[in-house]
């Protein structure tokens, strides 16, 4: 924690030591204990007070419910007003004589005077002053928490100023004329007073953040509505000091207005559309709505009371009882704004009332089986013995003790699944989605598991922002259960890890696949590059040797024109494919060697020696053409006789093996060897057949030369 932290809540501690420095004095020497000790209805038909309560000293003892008071010390009362604010008739702190009517006979008492001790004094207004300490005790504790928010500080300000104005308006009533410094102090509280409307809209205009942009304050009209409102109670400081007392209705209405501004600015700040910065989530715009909504009639109880026709509605159970809730539902604001203001779930009211049902429920059903076993046992014993006994007591605290803990237990459970807050439930629905995601195949896959383990966990759909990287997060203004949150980011973290590795399977899929289009594309252009390289040359003298056929003998002619079409259309063919069958291989080198022997003077002869199933095997496509090319190239002299080509093919421990020969000469009429053409046939045997494939090439010890070919025969594996 930083030295300004600390600083700052020191502050906070002086600023409550100051303002109890001011209500403690008066909560000291003034009483709103009534003098009589009852509370007092009107007698309609003779305009007479009349004893609706007997609250304690001086008439206990003396005075009764329903007794008409007629007069004191020789001098006719006069109807009291019911109005809380009202002023009530002075009557002698010392000794008097009351002459009052009961059952229709005048009676007349000596009553003593009045001596309260401070618990006395607390005692006689509970409700209220709970009201008073509540708020300043959130409002402290807020700036304790989070001493950085300024709107906390202002709410302390607020807080400290309206307990300080309600122990004013309640402790009304001296026990002693003041005189000298106290009588200073007094004056003094009462100008301190004048400035808790003030520190009101001060309030509202910056909760839960200012109404301005930073360094625009003075271009805000909400502005300019606190520092009216801060000048305003100067009027009435001037009218105490030249009066001695505050003007009533001006001031009445000075806080009707500063009640309704800040009720305008709650529902101007969450009843419009969100903009900016600024989006509230419904539920934060809901309790906000709903402190406006309490606030505005708190407001509208107080101006009844206050009215004369209306506050004789107070003689009425029914009324005073829908005073009583509102008054208690008020004091539920403090936290609503706090929480509002923060966001710290220790003053979410609705985890207090979670937190705080199960021990209220369990204090009733406790009280109720105590003083069922203490009557029923002492009933019992009584008529066995005749004879009470305490052990009753004993006997039934100590079952109320062994059945609070298990009953506290189920009951929590049974509210934390009623509210959706049951940590079992949410790890069974969170541990499904973790096992559902490593089955996931794909984004949608995993983005529904996560949604529907939510739903399942929460009790609702939970909002989440689904970027392109990285994992799902909630989305802005959404706000989780606090027992929910540490779970919630771990199954948010698992399913970014599970996006990542489709991610990377995708990316491993297509990167595969544009290598095998790649090695298909280079394929076909070897293809075609090797078509490119035969056909120019090759077309050239099969024309010239067509040209001659034409004119020597057309029926040779027609026989090599359609050699020359079916080798042209395979080859075409062959450009689009990825294997050929062996047959088809031998029926090209069949129409190759036709055409070429219009070419070359000397015997041409080719010779398939192998089994004829293996003519349906799979090879590349166009694998014997530069073979033979390269025999008619390097291996027939210009004056041999004839040559002889032939393919052997056998399958050998699940290999294929073709060699294709030639008996030509060694050097022919070139150089023997590989060669481009040859180097580009290995390459494309190793693409088809894979790795394991080999190709070898070298002159035969009988003459000749030979190329030999071996790669897995695929055929041989799918028949074992």
């Amino acid at each position: 924690m930083t030295h300004e932290f600390r600083a700052r809540r020191a502050l906070a501690v002086v600023a409550v030591a100051v303002a109890l420095s001011f209500a403690a004095p008066r909560f000291l020497t003034h009483t709103p204990y009534p003098r009589l000790g009852v509370s007092l209805t009107i007698d309609a038909a003779r305009g007479l007070p009349k004893v609706a309560r007997v609250l304690g000293p001086p008439a206990e003892g003396l005075l009764r419910d329903g007794d008409v008071l007629i007069s004191v010390n020789g001098e006719r009362m006069r109807a009291p007003s019911l109005r809380p604010s009202a002023p009530h008739d002075r009557l002698p702190r010392d000794v008097f004589t009351l002459e009052f009517e009961r059952d229709g006979r005048v009676m007349r008492v000596l009553m003593p005077p009045v001596h309260l001790s401070p618990w006395q004094r607390l005692r006689a207004l509970l409700v209220p002053l709970t009201a008073v300490v509540a708020a300043p005790l959130v409002a402290f504790w807020l700036v304790w928490r989070r001493p950085d928010i300024g709107t906390a500080w202002t709410f302390l300000l607020f807080a400290n100023l309206q307990a300080v104005a309600v122990v004013h308006e309640v402790y009304r009533t001296p026990d002693f004329e003041p005189t000298g410094l106290f009588k200073s102090y007094l004056a003094l509280y009462g100008w301190l007073v004048c400035f808790a409307p003030a520190s009101f809209i001060h309030f509202m205009s910056v909760f839960p953040r200012p109404r301005w942009r930073p360094g625009a304050m003075a271009r805000s009209p909400w502005f300019w509505l606190i520092v009216a409102g801060y000048v305003t109670p100067l009027y009435f400081i001037a009218r105490l000091i030249a009066d001695g007392s505050l003007p009533q209705q001006p001031f009445a209405v000075y806080q009707t207005l500063a009640m309704a501004l800040g009720v305008v600015s709650i529902v101007e700040r969450y009843g419009r559309p969100g903009r900016g910065d600024w989006h509230p989530t419904r539920s934060q715009r809901g309790l906000a709505l709903g402190v406006a909504l309490f606030l505005l009639i708190g407001a509208a109880l107080g101006w009844a009371l206050e009215n004369e026709a209306f506050a004789a509605l107070l003689q009425f159970s029914g009324f005073r009882l829908i005073a009583a809730a509102v008054s208690f539902t008020l004091l539920g604001t403090p936290f609503v704004m706090a929480f509002l203001i923060a966001r710290d779930p220790v003053f979410d009211p609705r985890r207090l009332l979670e937190r705080g049902l199960p021990y209220a429920l369990l204090s009733g059903v406790l009280a109720a089986l105590y003083l069922g076993i203490v009557v029923a046992g002492q009933r019992l014993f009584a008529s066995i013995t005749g004879e009470q006994a305490l052990v009753i007591n004993v006997v039934a605290a100590l079952v109320v003790a062994f059945v609070f803990a298990p009953l506290r237990v189920r009951l929590q459970r049974a509210l934390d699944r009623l509210f959706r807050r049951d940590v079992m439930a949410l790890r069974a629905a969170l541990d499904q989605a973790g096992r559902e995601l490593l089955r996931a195949l794909d984004r949608d896959d995993a983005r529904a598991s996560v949604e529907a383990a939510l739903l399942r966990g929460i009790g609702r759909r939970v909002a989440l922002d689904w970027p392109e990287n990285g994992p799902p997060r909630l989305a802005a203004g959404e706000e989780l259960p606090e027992h929910a949150q540490g779970a919630v980011e771990n199954l948010l973290n698992q399913a970014g890890i599970r996006l990542e590795n489709l991610a990377l399977q995708e990316q491993r899929g297509a990167a595969e696949r544009r290598a095998v289009e790649l090695r298909e594309a280079a394929t076909r252009a070897e293809l075609r590059a090797l078509h490119a390289q035969i056909q120019p040359h090759f077309l050239f003298n099969a024309l010239n040797a067509l040209s001659y056929l034409t004119e020597t003998d057309p029926r040779a002619a027609q026989r090599f024109t359609e050699r020359l079409a079916d080798m042209l259309r395979y080859t075409v063919e062959a450009g689009g494919r990825s294997a050929a069958l062996l047959g088809d291989e031998i029926a090209f080198v069949e129409d190759y060697l036709g055409i070429a022997r219009e070419r070359y003077d000397g015997e041409l002869a080719f010779q398939f020696r192998g089994a004829r199933e293996l003519l349906s095997v799979t090879v590349p496509p166009l694998l014997l053409q530069p073979l033979v090319e390269n025999s008619l190239k390097h291996g027939l002299a210009p004056d041999a006789e004839a040559l002889h080509l032939s393919l052997d093919a056998c399958r050998r421990d699940g290999w294929l093996e073709l060699t294709f020969s030639d008996d030509g000469t060694a050097n022919g009429n070139g150089s023997r060897g590989l060669g481009v053409g040859l180097d580009n046939l290995e390459q494309r045997v190793q693409r088809f057949a894979g790795p394991g494939s080999s190709m070898s090439a070298g002159p035969r010890p009988e003459g000749g030369f030979a190329v030999t070919m071996r790669w897995r025969d695929q055929g041989a594996e799918v028949k074992r």
